[in-house]
């Protein structure tokens, strides 16, 4: 066998053993302290080898095994470039460098960027827009500063909400996102550099996490349910209707099913999972009305005399932006200020934060004036209004009762009710400070209220009757189907015939 030949086979032989221990990832050879040559090396040294020796057929295969350890190559290199950060401490010598370890956790397993943006111009996400918050946090809370504001945020981001956005932010540092102090931090420096500086100063975890985690581990398991049944449940009871999940064909937004469901846009839920816990999943099903995602609450608002019916796009605190749909269809964006909300009576003094009310005009038992202001607490017997920089507590039982009374040209008289109703022979109000008597045969009707206010009322489309048309067991094989979107690719659920779990 001539040299040519030996060195041929050689070299073959090199290439293959070169490429297969490439992608085993096998240790550089030689096997040495300094000076290895990693197998990739050897594996070029060989192709241009092979090339130059071997035929036509010979180099067409190196070349084909030469492409496919290309690919490989470059598929290596995707790890490095990915946003996985495993900390184990953080060089505040750096702080913009910890920033960027922040920004990988903000994208990465923090989960941050599914809901917040931190962009103006980016469609809106499901929680606020993050954009300059290391200067805008500072003026959230009077008296708390911008890193103070940030810490309250991350670990108990139900204390303070922006308006207009419910309580659907997890508690980063529960499962199943565990966040980990440092990787707190390092968002913590992340968000301080959008906009403001950066503050190293330590700080002490306002939480226990060894509590948490033991009381955690004594809860029950939640479920026990089918995931592949819940997932026909998901289907057949029309959530995928509203809902997408990837990998689930659905209806498009707007058309319907039949005439007592109409189909609307609703929240994504294919990675739901992933930085939601269970609790947060049981509860949406049950009361969907609890947490409502900013954007896709349903509204009606009544405003310099004209009435808008739709979706609550977004809030804030001087306005809404409500979505209506006229009756051929046609979407519009209505800009309305809350300064513009029409006065609603109020009969009763009882849930009125549940009811939306955001402001009050009463009148004290003593005084002669009303008085209006930013609902801002209630009991059971009190109602605190915010009159200009005071905060005010007033009885409800000391409350003046007004009546209105309409004639039959639609005149309206209002004034302070003293005695008599519309089924007695006489009415008498105090009118702008004078006793008045009023026959009710003159008036067509009377309504007695005890103060009125603005209100901006959001309830979930979902329909109410949603978790009595289910089964216990269809709801419960429901939620072991939504515990398993965390991002992965759902299966198209086969259709069946049958009787549906919904009907």
């Amino acid at each position: 066998m001539s040299r040519n030949t030996l060195i041929k086979i050689a070299s073959l032989i090199l290439m293959v053993v070169s490429f297969i221990a490439y992608i085993a990832g096998a240790s550089a050879f030689p096997i040495a302290s300094e000076n290895l040559l990693p197998w990739s090396v050897w594996f070029l040294i060989a192709v241009i080898v092979n090339i130059v020796l071997w035929t036509s057929v010979m180099r067409l295969l190196t070349f084909s095994l030469a492409v496919i350890w290309f690919y490989a190559f470059v598929a290596g290199l995707v790890p490095e470039s990915s946003t996985a950060v495993n900390l184990t401490e953080l060089d505040w010598s750096d702080p913009e460098a910890v920033a960027e370890q922040g920004a990988l956790v903000f994208n990465g397993k923090g989960q941050c960027a599914a809901c917040h943006t931190v962009d103006t111009s980016a469609p809106p996400g499901r929680c606020p827009d993050l954009t300059d918050i290391g200067v805008n946090a500072a003026t959230r809370v009077p008296g708390m500063d911008a890193k103070a504001y940030l810490i309250e945020s991350m670990y108990q981001p139900a204390n303070y909400l922006v308006p207009g956005y419910g309580k659907i932010m997890p508690e980063v540092w529960k499962a199943p996102i565990a966040l980990s102090k440092l990787e707190i931090e390092a968002v913590i420096a992340y968000l301080q550099s959008q906009g403001g500086e950066i503050d190293p100063t330590p700080f002490d975890e306002p939480i226990d996490r060894a509590d948490v985690a033991t009381a955690a581990a004594a809860l029950p398991p939640l479920l026990t349910g089918d995931s592949e049944l819940g997932k026909k449940v998901f289907v057949d009871a029309a959530c995928i209707s509203c809902h997408a999940v990837t990998g689930i064909e659905s209806p498009a937004a707007g058309e319907t099913t039949n005439e007592d469901f109409e189909v609307v846009t609703a929240p994504d839920l294919s990675e739901i999972a992933a930085f939601n816990d269970m609790r947060y999943l049981e509860e949406s099903v049950l009361v969907p009305g609890a947490q409502i995602v900013s954007g896709y609450g349903a509204v009606t608002v009544r405003a310099k005399g004209t009435t808008f019916q739709g979706t609550l796009v977004s809030q804030d605190e001087e306005k809404i932006v409500v979505r209506t749909k006229t009756a051929d269809g046609v979407e519009e964006e209505h800009t309305i200020l809350l300064s513009e909300f029409d006065d609603e009576p109020i009969e009763e003094l009882t849930d009125l934060a549940a009811k939306g009310y955001f402001t009050l005009t009463l009148t004290p038992a003593d005084a002669d004036a009303p008085v209006s202001g930013q609902l801002v607490s209630e009991t059971d017997e009190t109602v605190t209004l915010k009159v200009g920089d005071e905060a005010r507590t007033f009885s409800k039982t000391d409350v003046k009762m007004q009546m209105t009374l309409v004639d039959y040209d639609d005149e309206e008289t209002v004034g302070e009710h003293v005695s008599g109703t519309m089924d007695d022979f006489e009415i008498v109000l105090i009118v702008d400070g004078t006793e008045e008597t009023y026959d009710p045969f003159d008036y067509q009707s009377g309504t007695m209220t005890r103060a009125s206010g603005k209100r901006l009322l959001v309830t979930s489309p979902m329909p109410e009757n949603f978790p009595i048309i289910l089964s216990v067991a269809d709801l419960t094989n429901l939620l072991s189907f939504l515990s398993t979107l965390t991002g992965a690719t759902a299966e198209v659920v086969p259709e069946e015939t049958g009787d549906t779990p919904a009907e």
